[in-house]
């Protein structure tokens, strides 16, 4: 079965086998034991979602590829921001090429994504780069709770 490996071969697809296709390769996202690249520490985990529900942190996930100029923008800007946000928050690397499953389970269909997960659940993703004070002060809105008041 050939995977749908980026956003632009969904075009003019069916929107239900697209759907379908999803939901198989989503069954499927298992992550290799060698783990998840994390900038703070390496560690194993049977699957993203075992990541996400294991975390004592709030996990910020950057989802990219290695061929996408902005996501190579965003590298060096995470990294200090994993430096800032030391431990408060930790940031995660996931290669969509090599992970599809994953980004088809959270409907990554633009990169550079990055998502902020607390206690397993998405808070808060926004699409392309912003700057390091900028993810900062996102982040540490969601981490205060004042979000938590204004969602219903």
């Amino acid at each position: 079965m050939a995977l749908l490996a980026n956003s632009r071969s969904l075009r003019g697809a069916n929107p239900s086998a697209v759907r379908a296709t999803a939901a198989r390769v989503a069954r499927l996202a298992v992550v290799p034991r060698r783990g998840v690249a994390t900038a703070a520490q390496k560690q194993q985990f049977e699957s993203f979602d075992d990541m996400l529900a294991r975390s004592e942190l709030p996990l910020l996930v950057d989802f990219y590829a290695t061929w996408c100029g902005p996501c190579q923008m965003m590298s060096p800007i995470l990294t200090a921001v994993q430096t800032k946000m030391k431990g408060k928050l930790q940031v995660v690397k996931i290669d969509t090429d090599k992970y599809p499953g994953i980004a088809s389970q959270h409907r990554i269909q633009a990169l550079p994504t990055i998502a902020l997960f607390m206690k397993g659940k998405m808070v808060f993703r926004f699409e392309g780069v912003l700057n390091e004070g900028q993810i900062i002060d996102k982040v540490n809105y969601y981490l205060s709770g004042a979000a938590m008041g204004q969602q219903k």
